[in-house]
Order: C-alpha cells, then structure tokens, then sequence
C-alpha cells in the first residue's frame, strides 16, 4: 500500500533542518544507512511549524488490514527485498564479527513454550479478544517521504508487511496467544505527517477502529501519543527509541512497555559509567545540552551528574535548549556554544534524546565548533556517522540497538539462536535478505511476537495487568533477537538490560564496537 502524496513539511529556512534538501555526498564501497527516523524527529522536534490536521487517508491510519486475509503490498519501493540478495548468512561477516554466527534454530522453536490448552480468561475493560482471537495493532513507520523531502537514501529494511505476515502465520501455527489466533492489523503511518494531529488520529483509528489489544510502536515520538492508548486501555510495546524514565513508565503503567529498550535512566547512567570506564573525560572540558523538560532534569540530576561527581569529573557548562518554538531552539544552541567557547569546552553530552546532537552538530558546522560528543543510540549515532563524520572525531558512547548502530562486521549476523529463529521464519516465507538492517524492524517485531509466546503460559489473565505480571515471570529467561540483552524485573516495564560501548572511526566512517557487553545494573 502506497500513502497519497502529500506536501513537504519543511520550515520556510532550510538551514533549521540538519540537511533539509541537501543530499549528503556518495560514500559508495559501505552500506547506507541512513537513521532517517533520526532525522526525522529532529524535524518533528518543533511540531507547530510541520504539524497539520490531516485524515486518515493522509496519514496512512486507515490504511489497515488483517495479515491473516490477503497478503499486503509494500508500503513503498523502500520495503521490497532485493531480489538478487543473498540468504541471511555470510561467511565472510561471520569470520569478521566478534561473534560467531549460531547454527540455524531446530524448526520446533516456536513450540518450545507450552501454549494453554484452553483460551485464558479474559479481564475487565480488556479491548480487543474474542473466545477465538486477540487483536494487536502493528504501525510500520514509512520514512520514504522524508527521505524525498530532504534528498536522502533510506535503508533497505525488506517488505515490512510480508515480514509481519510471515511471524503471524509462523506464531499462529504454534499455538497464538493465551489459547487464540493473533489477529495482527498493520498500519503503514506516513511520517512526514507526524504531529500530535496526526498522532491522535492514529491512535483513535487503533483504538477505536480495529479496537486492538495491544499496539506496537515503531516511530512515534509526540508526547500525546502514549496517554491516549493508555487512556483506551491499550497495552503498548514501544520499540521507538523515544526516552522514558521510570517515572514515565509508571504513570502509563500497566499499559505501557519498552521490552527490549531500557529506561532513560539506566541509558544516561550506563553513559556516564562507560565513558568513565574509557577515560573519555580525561584531558577535556565538558559541557552539557540538555533538551529542557522534567525528564531532563531528573536523569541528569539522579543519574548523570552523581556519577560524574564520583569520579572527579567537572561540568564547566550546562544549557537548557527550549525546543517549543523554532527560534528559541535555534537561540538556545547559538548561546550554549557561545558558553562553551567561553568556558572551553571540548566534550559535548546531550541529555533529553529529540536527537539533539543531530541538530546541534549542525548549528556547530555554521559557527566553526568541533567539540567531542557522546552518542548512544538515541542519539542517532548512524545517521551523524553518515552525514556529519568530519564532527565526530573522538565520539564515543553507548550502543543498546545493534541493528541501528554498527554494520554486521561488528557483530555476526545472526549473533544468537534468537535472531537465527526470526531469520529462519523469515527465510521459510521466501523473504530474502543479506545483511541486520534489511530485517532490522521485522526483528523488533518477531521479539514482541516471542515475548507474548514464551509469556503466555504463566498467564492468568488476558488484560494488560496478566500480561505484565506474566513477563516479569520470565526474569532473564528471554533471549531476545534484536538488542544486546534483556532482563524483565517486578516493578519494572522496560526491559532492556545490556549494552555494548562503540566509539566513531574515521577509517570506515562509521561507529566500531569497543567493549564486551555489560549489564545497567552493575
């Protein structure tokens, strides 16, 4: 399914957008890429300047359908495999990769969790079951219009719908969830469009219309967003690298999840612990951006700065940046780099995700400041790689995605028996890729699907309260196929536990794994 055409947002001065119409220069000889989400959200940051009301044919929200009648097209020439791409290992990356590439899983995988002989009950207000069948909404975020807009190339993530397609059929034979058919409904949301309008619109076509269980999230950054599902009672499973720290995850709870994503806090203090532990610091002086929010000022206060005091390290300068309006936004940067020049300044961290570092590297290019940055993967550390490598010599951080962070040399693909399994349901569907990125979402997807597997069993209930209490049940039980790690805790709702350090090599142009994985909480 194609969205119709519809207008390019972009501000009347290109030069507020990083990159906005200009191609960035042919790097041919290494895989492109491009995080466009990354550069999206930085266009979405100011949303009253790109925002408009728009209905559901605009948006692509009426554009669902169940993935157990006819099998979709792809959104967009974007989500077609290669039909010359090879199957989804290679020897060669394997050698190269500080993993080696597991064996293909046994084909009775999927029935290794026992599936209820009989539907579990269903509880109180729970949208979305039948005695037959759970609903779950799938919103497959399409980039090609941004990435037209602003003259850049997408990555080939494969046919996103036929990948859904192929885990439901795959999960259904096996047994579905909580004794019912998965009824996946697939939204393609054009994000070009995206704005608290268009958000609204396509929560209320989720909750309303197909009435879903649950919804997984793939690139929704407005802030209306999450409370309006939770409003409708709707279990969400975000995989949107949008920060939430615990007090977030416990105001939306029990109906909102980040499974293989971690919270803010254990992300910005697993930042602080990693560039302590490389040294990063020494010899430097540090400045702080942080976007200025509630969010900001807990994390930094309760995770960032602690562990900098600990250790020695001084911030010589801390700047609020005001993204509410496009000329504060712009103001504040011009300010903090007129402070850190002042103060000298030579590191940069960023604290409040909306992919900061993106825009302040460009307003940095325009005033002559090279600085370091720290970057984790909320940082959209792939696409500054591409665009802006001349600025990130010395970069360093953290990685908690791999699939959007680092190329398959650095680590085998597939790196373990649960990113073989999703391969493996892929391959038996006649989906063909080469390389993470071309399965990069459909991972994420095949994660939620395992998930709700492996915790169906324990269930007691189907609602989004038996769903919770039934993955905290799993512990560290769960190998998930799309990130480092994870570890699912009582009180807790995001599950991300590991992450590998990476730091920018101008050699390749591109981030490089530096460290073993290690664990938030130690």
């Amino acid at each position: 399914m194609i969205a119709p055409a519809r207008p390019r947002c972009c501000p009347p001065n290109r030069d507020a957008v990083p990159a906005c119409g200009r191609r960035p220069p042919d790097r041919t000889g290494r895989w492109m890429r491009l995080r466009v989400p990354g550069l999206l959200l930085a266009a979405i940051t100011l949303a009253a300047a790109c925002s408009e009301p728009v209905d559901e044919a605009a948006t692509g929200t009426g554009q669902a359908q169940a993935v157990d009648q006819a099998p979709a097209e792809p959104a967009d020439d974007t989500q077609s495999a290669d039909a010359d791409t090879a199957q989804p290992t290679d020897a060669d990356t394997a050698e190269a990769a500080d993993q080696t590439a597991v064996e293909p899983a046994d084909a009775d995988t999927a029935e290794a969790a026992d599936v209820p002989a009989g539907p579990v009950p269903v509880g109180p207000d729970t949208p979305g079951v039948s005695d037959d069948t759970v609903t779950i909404s799938i919103i497959i975020t399409d980039t090609s219009m941004v990435a037209q807009a602003f003259g850049l190339e997408v990555p080939d993530e494969g046919d996103r719908e036929a990948q859904v397609e192929a885990l439901v059929d795959h999960f259904n034979a096996a047994g579905g969830f909580a004794g019912r058919q998965i009824e996946a409904k697939v939204t393609v949301f054009n994000a070009i469009t995206d704005g608290p309008v268009a958000e609204e619109a396509l929560c209320n076509k989720i909750t309303q219309d197909d009435q879903a269980f649950a919804v997984v999230l793939t690139g929704q950054f407005q802030e209306n967003a999450r409370p309006c599902y939770h409003n409708a009672n709707t279990l969400m499973f975000d995989a949107t690298l949008y920060p939430v720290d615990v007090a977030g995850f416990e105001e939306l709870a029990p109906y909102y999840w980040s499974p293989l994503l971690p919270t803010y806090d254990d992300l910005v203090g697993g930042l602080a612990d990693a560039l302590i532990e490389e040294d990063w610091f020494a010899g430097g002086t540090l400045g702080v951006i942080a976007i200025d929010s509630g969010l900001s000022e807990r994390v930094y206060a309760q995770q960032f700065a602690p562990r900098l005091e600990a250790a020695g390290v001084e911030v010589a300068s801390y700047n609020s940046i005001d993204p509410t309006d496009s000329t504060s936004f712009n103001n504040d940067q011009l300010q903090a780099i007129i402070n850190f020049r002042e103060a000298g300044v030579d590191k940069v961290v960023a604290i409040g995700g909306s992919r900061l570092v993106s825009w302040f590297i460009d307003t940095s290019i325009t005033q002559n400041f090279a600085p370091e940055y720290a970057l984790t993967s909320y940082d959209a550390p792939d696409f500054n790689a591409f665009n802006y490598p001349e600025m990130l010599g010395g970069a360093g951080g953290i990685s908690v995605l791999p699939g959007y962070d680092i190329d398959d040399d650095q680590l085998a693909f597939p790196a373990s028996a649960a990113e073989q399994e999703c391969a493996d349901i892929f391959t038996a569907a006649g989906l063909e890729f080469s390389v993470r990125t071309n399965i990069r979402t459909g991972l994420l997807f095949c994660d939620v699907f395992r998930l709700l597997r492996d915790a169906s069993p324990h269930l007691t209930e189907v609602s989004a309260a038996g769903v919770t209490e039934a993955v905290w049940q799993l512990g560290d039980s769960f190998e998930a196929a799309s990130v480092y790690g994870v570890e699912f805790t009582e009180g807790s709702y995001a599950g991300g536990d590991l992450y590998r350090r990476f730091r920018f090599d101008p050699g390749c142009e591109c981030m490089v794994l530096t460290g073993d994985p290690a664990d938030f909480d130690e």
